[in-house]
């Protein structure tokens, strides 16, 4: 299992998280209108899964309290507004800083494919379950 594969499911599973059974929602940064849902058959999105801590520190690339959907042009420009300030209201000050710290902590662990793959098996069924509430 790839890292790609892995991450593609682990993204998924957060844009469905972060939105409403109708796949709307606010983007953690900017606090703007997000949107991620089916419609004829396809996926459309203007949604990244964008991280708090850069996805470069491998140890909480795919760590659920460390990613969340973001508007795909915030994402990109890397110039965070709100980030922190609305992480803290979404998970806790404590839970940031535990981020905050977690990003020197291990240092940059590489995973190995065994890890992808459970990650990927983990989240396809964390994804299944999300569906079933969604209205698209």
């Amino acid at each position: 299992m790839s890292e790609a594969k892995a991450w593609a499911i682990f993204s998924r599973y957060i844009k469905l998280r972060d939105t409403n059974q109708y796949g709307h929602g606010r983007c953690i940064d900017t606090n703007k209108s997000i949107f991620y849902k089916r419609e004829n058959g396809r996926w459309v999105s203007n949604t990244d899964a964008g991280h708090y801590i850069t996805r470069e520190i491998k140890t909480i690339m795919f760590n659920e309290m460390n990613v969340h959907a973001q508007l795909s042009t915030a994402n990109r420009s890397m110039v965070f507004q709100d980030y922190r300030k609305n992480l803290i209201s979404k998970i806790g000050l404590e839970n940031v800083e535990i981020l905050e710290a977690k990003k020197h902590e291990f240092g940059n662990k590489d995973y190995v494919e065994i890890d992808y793959g459970a990650i990927f098996d983990e989240y396809s069924t964390k994804v299944e379950l999300l569906l079933k509430n969604k209205m698209f």
